[in-house]
């Protein structure tokens, strides 16, 4: 049985949005499964994709700016054309993944065209990406014709029937992997100095919204407060992140770079501050709740469908200042009681997600291939 993997990723070489079907691929090649994975080529290339050529996976690389060799790479899998290693190979199945819920529909009409099945995974819907009336139209063929449409939030879910104005009835609820352990039990931090609150994100404020976190610190009440912002991760605005950071002298905030062992954050903070402006559903939410730590979020994408307000976290009723301050504050007012709301998500979560979301969504595709 041969399926294929195509992930629209051109962004950056890596990202959360890649495990659930990269990780998917390489369980199902491990099951006996020919396993077809379409990327784009980067020279600097993820350790990711190794792991998949060392488990079976057959990957084809979409170079958009190619050498000589990338060419003979390329006419050597028939692969000239965005799509010819469908062509090439013939699967029985398509799996599309995509950013956002635009960013597949190319494939998603190759596929059409060629009348082979495919299934979409929507990581993202927003707000801020509305399409024309056009794309509109075959967007919502592409989606009403797959054989399944797998959504990471019923509220992403949502925001993209009304964009394409169109019920998806063939649509589920899928969850990413997430990397901490399932019966994870970190003790709770000390308290005796600073409350220590951790950002677990890549370094993109147009989602992720790290620069209204740093305004809001500007304020005089919470540098005065004996509270820490860390920042943990790396991306396009890295430099000009820190750069405002100094601008602003704000000394309770704190750059940390890439971190592996996401445990290890919970080992040392107290509470996750995630300030994004779109999202699907945040696998830093996922991580630090199953670590028992509480999450002062945004009420965007799936974050209200894990999170109930002061209850097992706090949210912010949009990416805006004056209510990020707004959550801030009710969240600093109940400081002694993170500990308890954090037990509180613990639980919660587990409710929520599975222990192996890879197993449960390798299942929902073994039904489409039989």
């Amino acid at each position: 049985m041969k399926i294929a993997f195509v992930s629209t990723n051109g962004f950056a070489p890596w990202g959360g949005s890649e495990e659930l079907w990269s990780q998917t691929a390489i369980r199902m090649s491990q099951q006996g499964f020919t396993v077809v994975v379409s990327i784009k080529g980067w020279t600097n290339e993820a350790k990711q994709v190794s792991e998949m050529e060392a488990s079976g996976c057959i990957v084809v690389r979409r170079w958009y700016n190619k050498s000589r060799i990338q060419k003979l790479v390329s006419r050597l899998y028939n692969s000239d054309s965005e799509f010819g290693f469908i062509d090439q190979f013939r699967p029985e199945l398509v799996i599309i993944s995509q950013g956002d819920n635009t960013d597949g529909l190319n494939c998603m009409e190759a596929c059409l065209e060629r009348s082979i099945p495919f299934v979409v995974i929507t990581q993202v819907a927003t707000e801020s990406m509305w399409p024309c009336d056009e794309v509109v139209i075959r967007l919502a063929k592409a989606y009403t014709k797959a054989e399944q449409c797998f959504f990471v939030s019923h509220a992403n879910l949502k925001l993209t029937e009304k964009q394409l104005t169109v019920k998806i009835e063939n649509a589920k609820v899928i969850r990413n992997p997430f990397k901490v352990s399932y019966e994870t039990k970190l003790s709770w931090p000390e308290e005796n100095r600073n409350f220590k609150l951790a950002c677990v994100a890549r370094l993109d404020p147009l989602a992720k919204g790290q620069d209204l976190l740093l305004e809001l610190f500007k304020k005089n009440k919470w540098k005065t407060r004996p509270l820490e912002i860390s920042l943990f991760g790396n991306g396009s605005n890295s430099q000009s992140l820190r750069e405002l950071k100094i601008l602003w002298n704000l000394e309770n905030v704190h750059f940390y770079g890439l971190v592996n062992n996401i445990e290890s954050i919970w080992q040392t903070h107290h509470a996750l501050i995630l300030p994004s402006r779109f999202e699907g559903l945040p696998l830093a939410v996922v991580e630090a709740m199953l670590c028992a730590r509480p999450c002062i979020v945004t009420d965007v994408g799936g974050n209200s469908e894990v999170i109930q307000d002061e209850v097992n976290g706090f949210i912010a009723a949009a990416p805006k200042l004056e209510f990020l301050d707004e959550a801030l504050e009710r969240a600093w007012q109940k400081r002694d009681s993170w500990y308890e709301i954090g037990q509180t998500a613990a639980i919660k979560i587990r409710d929520l997600i599975p222990r192996d979301p890879i197993e449960v969504f390798v299942n929902e595709l073994k039904i489409l291939v039989k």
